[in-house]
């Protein structure tokens, strides 16, 4: 079981349920279940609706949330952590890192799924647009939103679990966080196309 002891804050990885259930404690239960089920009760909201409009705010709104904060993460909070000295670098860590796994899942889940109806003639609150340009933006969509899941989020995890394990490595979270850079470079190039893709079917 993963289990989190407040006194040497001890974590033992097993189980994919129980790693989820010691995060989500981590991170505050209610604001993981909030960062989750928020934009996804909007992308509910405009299906039920059948509001092309909503589902439209949705789905911009979400994708600015999970691009922005996915920018700040390598820009701007990885090197401020790199600052720090180690036993503060693993007190944000560990108060930071679960909170922001729900959250990214949940508005980048989001920005996928409305992209996704919107680009989809045959549910029927399509915005209008297809052809390549979509085709390519909504492909590129899931493949970043697969990457974050594969690749991101990995690193932000290990960097957590080794920060709580009873002995951190320093030289393994220093490493952990120039992945992070390179990763998050490739992520932010990655974002900037798809908005260069969307722009384009969005002018014709």
């Amino acid at each position: 079981m993963a289990v989190a002891n407040e006194g040497n804050r001890r974590v033992a990885e097993q189980g994919f349920i129980d790693r989820i259930q010691h995060l989500a404690g981590a991170a505050n239960p209610a604001f993981a279940a909030g960062s989750l089920l928020v934009p996804l009760a909007f992308f509910a909201a405009s299906l039920a609706l059948g509001s092309t409009e909503l589902l439209f705010y949705t789905h911009v709104a979400a994708g600015a949330v999970w691009f922005g904060f996915a920018l700040i993460f390598p820009a701007i909070i990885g090197p401020t952590l790199g600052g720090l000295d180690e036993a503060a670098a693993a007190a944000v860590n560990r108060t930071l890192i679960p909170k922001a796994v729900f959250f990214l899942v949940g508005f980048s889940l989001t920005t996928v799924l409305s992209g996704t109806v919107l680009l989809t003639p045959e549910v029927g609150l399509g915005y209008g647009f297809g052809g390549t340009w979509s085709g390519l933006a909504l492909g590129l969509g899931w493949g970043l939103f697969a990457f974050g899941l594969a690749v991101p989020h990995r690193l932000h995890l290990s960097a957590y679990y080794e920060t709580v394990s009873p002995d951190p490595d320093a030289d393994r979270l220093e490493s952990i966080e120039r992945k992070n850079l390179v990763v998050g470079l490739f992520e932010g190039a990655v974002m900037l196309a798809l908005i260069v893709l969307m722009t384009g079917f969005r002018l014709g």
